[in-house]
């Protein structure tokens, strides 16, 4: 009896966090934490964790629908890469270099909107850069490296916001699986599978909500 109650409790709350969708704002504008799990090439080197910040700004088409341009920037701790002997470009080593991350994403957001609450998911588009290779580069003897610190990257996640009043909600969570593609001769091109977090807060800008 006492587990039906709790059933019965659990589901009025989610019914009533999840009741009527309600109207978009026109634009929402965000600033936010993020924590960024990055893999460069393991072979040399582990994940490392980049912290940073940023904001987004959304442009609503409708309830579900919204056009999001994303600017984030992250700044590493000091990393360890082991370059191993016989590498015809580099010169074998350990080596201890910092980098840091800027992301440009663009892309549509998906939008289910609750009175208390809003579940959105994304699929974003757009570049990374980082300093992290051309130092590594020149810390292994390269005079003139020509490694590309531009790169191609997309995010695919979601989130959670909660609502604190019409104009503001609070971000708990945004989950994004990132991939970055950055080039360096010694190693060629690869892709960068990387976890990011972000936490924040939203603000809505005109409309209802």
């Amino acid at each position: 009896m006492k587990l039906v109650k709790i059933i019965a409790v659990v589901t009025m709350l989610t019914l009533g966090l999840l009741a009527v969708a309600q109207d978009a704002p026109k634009a929402e504008v965000s600033a936010n934490y993020s924590l960024l799990v990055y893999n460069p090439a393991k072979n040399l080197t582990g994940s490392r964790n980049l912290n940073g910040g940023g904001g987004a700004f959304v442009f609503n088409l409708g309830k579900y629908l919204g056009l999001k341009g994303e600017f984030q920037g992250y700044a590493s701790t000091t990393a360890t890469w082991t370059i191993p002997a016989g590498n015809a470009t580099l010169k074998p080593g350990v080596y201890s270099t910092q980098g840091n991350m800027f992301t440009y994403l663009f892309g549509p957001q998906f939008n289910y909107r609750a009175k208390k609450a809003r579940i959105f998911g994304e699929t974003l588009f757009g570049g990374a850069y980082t300093n992290a290779y051309s130092q590594i580069a020149t810390a292994a003897g390269v005079s003139n490296p020509s490694t590309n610190n531009n790169g191609f990257a997309m995010a695919f996640g979601g989130g959670l916001d909660i609502n604190a009043s019409k104009s503001v909600s609070l971000r708990l969570a945004e989950v994004d699986y990132m991939m970055t593609r950055f080039q360096w001769p010694a190693i060629g091109t690869n892709n960068q599978s990387n976890f990011r977090y972000q936490a924040g807060i939203v603000f809505n800008l005109g409309g209802g909500k």
